[in-house]
């Protein structure tokens, strides 16, 4: 992370889980923060940290989304799943073009929309495809940051992913200051 930029922030643990961004302030509307961003966990990284002008706030939208979403999430279908399979459930009901019929493939994706995490979350996302999966007291993410990648995954206790959220969210609401 060698880019410049004027505001440098992190939430959360990186060794653990954090939210890394920085603002980069642009002549922009006040609530408009632009800037980089990524999550990590110690060598993992999911995002795009050198992509630069990311408007953020389109990826605010996209956690909060997420943190209203976690209490519905049925961690049941997962438990026990390894991360290849939990990715292979979501992905295909989401994603895969396959012999399904309308009726089916609305009701696969009114199920599985809730576990889609940052696929198409903003710039800093826009090589990668995530889910998130609840395993009771925590959430693993799963990502793969190419389509040749091999699948990754963080886990988290849901506390530490809903405070390290908030964080995030709070720094956007403040206009990234």
């Amino acid at each position: 992370m060698t880019s410049e930029v004027s505001i440098y922030r992190h939430f959360g643990d990186l060794a653990q889980f954090a939210i890394v961004c920085a603002h980069d302030p642009f002549g922009s509307e006040p609530h408009h923060v632009f800037g980089r961003m990524c999550i990590r966990a110690g060598d993992k990284v999911l995002g795009d940290f050198d992509e630069p002008a990311c408007m953020l706030n389109v990826t605010a939208s996209h956690l909060q989304a997420i943190l209203e979403r976690i209490p519905q999430m049925d961690g049941a279908i997962f438990q026990g799943q390894s991360d290849a399979l939990a990715w292979d459930i979501i992905d295909n009901a989401l994603y895969l073009d396959d012999d399904r019929s309308t009726e089916e493939i609305v009701a696969d994706s009114k199920r599985f929309f809730r576990y889609d995490f940052l696929t198409n979350g903003g710039e800093s996302f826009d090589n990668s495809k995530s889910f998130i999966v609840r395993d009771g007291d925590s959430v693993r993410l799963l990502f793969k940051t190419g389509d040749d990648d091999a699948l990754e995954s963080m886990n988290v206790e849901v506390g530490t992913f809903c405070a390290v959220v908030r964080g995030f969210l709070d720094w956007i609401d403040q206009g990234g200051n």
